[in-house]
């Protein structure tokens, strides 16, 4: 039996934080992954996706070239396969190196073989049940997506974001179902690149979680992107009629598409790790149940990631391998625990506006604070510069800050590269600057921060620039 300070279960995006965060604090490290070190979103998440929306962007902006002076194409029609191909070229860069190499340089054991739990500190892995034993562990399974439960959605066929980038042609109507941020970005490449596209909504509007006048102008885009959304509709069952497949409406009524992309949202990934031998209990929604320092009810077993996290972003759960990893040592080494800090947690959605967030929105902060002890300045993109010369002029920079001393309690951004331009307003909120800090600092000119600087510079609390007139306040 060999025998580590720190195991790691699962080598998606938490684990490999974790297992490298454990390392360089001097613990001996063993990782276990029984698929492929990257995990969903560098081959089936974020990698592939960014770059089909690059894609599908900058056809965009090739098919509106009269829009900038410039003569209208009349090229070669686009090749959904060489797009494809692209998409996979870019995991194999962004993925280039051998990660089990890396681990090895750092000092760290891996194990490409799933692990299950024999007792509270032993697993087993590989076809001959070798066995480890670790004095502290760390779970970071991840997730799947969820597939919901619709009579005759599984013998119609469906695919998730784990199938649909292995799609080599364009289906001509496609229905997705879902309508947060994976559905608007997958529903928006495959719209621009030629397909007819539906997005099924169980509630009235995109993006439920973002602010609702942000959402609303990625909505207007995907209506200009000929996308139809049908908010409040309920799939009663799906068949196949042919080679079509047909969506049968609760209420009445059907669609008739070539393909279905779920994107529902996620399930933990907890099953086959024998969490029973551990004693490790789940909470609801399948989750690992977690205090905040990301420890189970078992004291030496935590847990990063999706498989325990509502914050399914790749640099939240990053975060978390490493408060997971320090919290391990700590224990090893007598100190008490940290707790994960999720104060400022950046989210974007990367359709075509981008629409970033941190923090409060506006709705948000008013039932948390009172409507009068806030303050909501926005600046639209249709007043700044930069945005006019690019041509992107949808979208706003809202800053939501206390009434009192301008501190910043949240901010959305949508528009052009509204994923970059939030980090500014991320660090002011984690280093404790106010408004007025933003407003103060010198923004070059022409460039899209601008418009964080005036949405700052229309505080109640920030003094005004000689440059740029005062945002619209709410």
């Amino acid at each position: 039996m060999q025998m580590f300070d720190v195991g790691v279960i699962g080598a998606g995006s938490a684990g490999p934080k974790a297992a490298r965060t454990a390392a360089r604090m001097g613990a001996s490290v063993v990782i276990f992954e029984e698929s492929r070190i990257g995990g969903e979103c560098l081959y089936t998440g974020c990698v592939p996706s960014k770059a089909l929306l690059h894609s599908a962007t900058l056809w965009n902006r090739i098919l509106r070239a009269p829009e900038f002076g410039l003569p209208q194409y009349e090229g070669a029609a686009l090749d959904f396969g060489a797009v494809m191909a692209h998409a996979r070229r870019t995991i194999e860069r962004v993925g280039a190196g051998d990660a089990t190499e890396s681990f090895t340089r750092a000092g760290i054991v891996t194990v490409c073989e799933r692990a299950s739990f024999v007792d509270p500190n032993t697993v087993i892995a590989g076809a001959h049940g070798e066995r480890y034993q670790a004095k502290q562990w760390i779970l970071c399974t991840g997730s799947r997506p969820s597939i919901p439960n619709i009579p005759g959605l599984e013998d119609a066929g469906c695919d998730t974001n784990r199938t649909v980038f292995g799609w080599t042609d364009l289906p001509r109507r496609i229905v997705v179902i879902g309508g947060g941020p994976i559905g608007c970005e997958l529903g928006q490449v495959f719209a621009r690149f030629g397909a007819q596209v539906t997005i099924i909504l169980s509630g009235s509007r995109i993006l439920e979680r973002d602010d609702a006048d942000a959402a609303c102008v990625v909505s207007e885009m995907l209506a200009k992107d000929r996308i139809e959304l049908r908010p409040k509709t309920t799939i009663e069952r799906v068949e196949r009629r042919g080679g079509e497949k047909v969506l049968h409406l609760r209420g009445g009524g059907e669609i008739v598409c070539d393909a279905i992309l779920v994107a529902a949202g996620r399930r933990s990934n907890t099953e086959g790790v024998n969490l029973e031998a551990a004693g490790v209990r789940l909470a609801e929604h399948g989750r690992l149940k977690t205090d905040g320092a990301l420890r189970t009810n078992v004291p030496h077993i935590w847990a990063a990631g999706d498989v325990a996290t509502e914050y399914k972003f790749t640099h939240a759960v990053s975060y978390e391998g490493a408060v997971t990893a320090t919290n391990a040592v700590n224990a090893l080494r007598g100190e008490p625990p940290i707790k994960a800090d999720y104060h400022v947690v950046p989210r974007v959605t990367y359709t075509d506006p981008e629409l970033a967030s941190v923090g409060l929105t506006p709705a948000m902060a008013r039932q948390t604070h009172g409507a009068e002890m806030i303050d909501v300045s926005r600046f639209p993109f249709d007043a700044l510069d930069r945005a006019i010369i690019d041509g992107a002029t949808e979208g706003f920079a809202q800053i939501v800050s206390r009434h009192e001393d301008g501190a910043i309690i949240g901010a959305q951004i949508v528009g052009e590269h509204a994923g970059s331009l939030i980090s500014e307003i991320c660090l002011a909120m984690r280093s404790g600057l106010c408004a007025a800090d933003i407003a103060l600092t010198m923004h070059a000119y022409p460039t899209l921060p601008e418009a964080v600087e005036a949405a700052a510079d229309g505080a109640a609390h920030a003094p005004l620039s000689p440059n740029i007139p005062r945002a619209m306040t709410d």
